[in-house]
């Protein structure tokens, strides 16, 4: 019977897309009529950015290969990340043979996303992508919409991107529009008191919470350090003000990571390699504000009703909630941004209130039922106009 399961191969490379490929994987394992398949590389190798391939380990979650993609002793610049996702590129043909999978599992907007996605298409083996069709603004949307050229299989996470995606000469039988998976595990973690998990990492349950998670902007690259030193400033005049307290997180590593990395390291504000996803949003539930550029202030923060300042041009052009509050990198702006989202009680009300645009229910549940049920295109791709 195990023989006529259905192989789903995902590749991961770093926390962020694990994150959201988690409830995925989950229900995919879970299926009698599908067969899970996981090649881990990119930033979970690394130890100096947590190791996270221990996360998924712990998860329970069975490695089938491990490709490693980047270097601790890496540039921090833009030819690092192109050499890094030839690396994945010209490793993964050998894996694939050998794993043979019968659907590629290709996650959002990711170097390594994109080679699975260019492999799989080479190799005639189906690929499925997720959250395509959406708008940023920066290299991640770039990525993302050449995925979307490479797949067979399009799981768009609402209906703006699946009529981009259509534009982009997709065939509308194989477009689903399922919704954001990280919604999945937000409505399954069982959450903590404040006081427990702040505990935890150190900080005082009694004063208000900031969360900060900022990344370099690749197109950006000769302004990161600036950027981030604005962004830093606005932050700590917060918590003298108004004593609040801060956690940072890494940023990933894109080029001008460790850029935002040692800036941290020296700011005085409490800072962690990597926060578990579940600890992340026991953290969300609990803060009062998130500054940064990362997407999560997009995509999770308004189902915690949680004020989000959203720091230049990352996410610039992305569909948002009424949490968000958009500003330059000038400390000035963000730290104004961050004093409405603590204080302005008729804004705060207006953001518990506020609607989640990828909320669309049960994400991993309807992705596997059509995995588990579709019949596969023709392998060789058409433009259909």
């Amino acid at each position: 019977m195990a023989k006529n399961k259905r192989k789903i191969c995902f590749i991961s490379e770093r926390r962020a897309d694990y994150s959201r490929l988690k409830p995925i994987m989950k229900a995919v394992k879970e299926s009698s009529k599908l067969e899970m398949q996981l090649i881990v590389t990119g930033a979970h190798l690394l130890k100096g950015l947590g190791e996270t391939k221990k996360v998924i380990e712990n998860d329970g979650f069975k490695i089938d290969a491990c490709v490693p993609m980047f270097g601790k002793n890496d540039k921090d610049d833009e030819a690092t990340m192109v050499k890094a996702m030839a690396k994945v590129l010209g490793n993964l043909p050998d894996v694939f043979s050998r794993l043979k999978p019968d659907i590629i599992f290709s996650g959002f907007d990711l170097g390594a996303n994109l080679a699975a996605a260019i492999t799989g298409m080479h190799m005639n083996i189906h690929v499925a992508h997720i959250q395509g069709g959406e708008r940023s603004g920066t290299i991640d949307e770039v990525l993302r919409h050449a995925c979307t050229k490479f797949a067979h299989i399009h799981f768009a996470a609402t209906d703006q991107s699946v009529r981009r995606i259509m534009k982009l000469g997709e065939d509308p039988k194989y477009i689903f529009n399922v919704g954001s998976p990280s919604l999945d595990t937000i409505k399954n973690v069982k959450y903590h008191p404040k006081a427990k998990i702040t505990k935890q990492y150190g900080l005082d349950a009694d004063k208000k919470l900031l969360i900060f998670l900022q990344h370099p902007v690749t197109s950006e690259i000769n302004e990161v350090a600036s950027q981030i030193k604005e962004s830093i400033k606005a932050i700590k005049k917060a918590i003298v003000e108004y004593d609040i307290q801060a956690l940072a997180i890494y940023s990933n590593n894109d080029a001008g990571g460790k850029r935002i990395i040692n800036q941290l390291k020296k700011s005085g504000i409490t800072v962690v390699p990597h926060i578990v996803y579940e600890d992340f949003l026991r953290f969300m539930k609990v803060a009062d504000v998130m500054v940064g550029n990362s997407s999560a202030g997009i995509h999770e923060a308004p189902s915690f009703g949680l004020p989000t300042v959203n720091i230049g041009t990352r996410q610039q052009f992305r569909e948002r909630g009424v949490n968000v509050i958009d500003v330059k990198n000038r400390n000035q702006e963000i730290f104004k941004a961050i004093e409405r989202s603590l204080f302005d009680e008729k804004f705060i009300v207006k953001v518990k209130k506020g609607k989640n645009p990828y909320d669309n229910g049960n994400t991993a549940k309807k992705i596997v039922k059509i995995l588990e049920n579709i019949k596969l295109p023709p392998i060789q791709k058409v433009i259909t106009y």
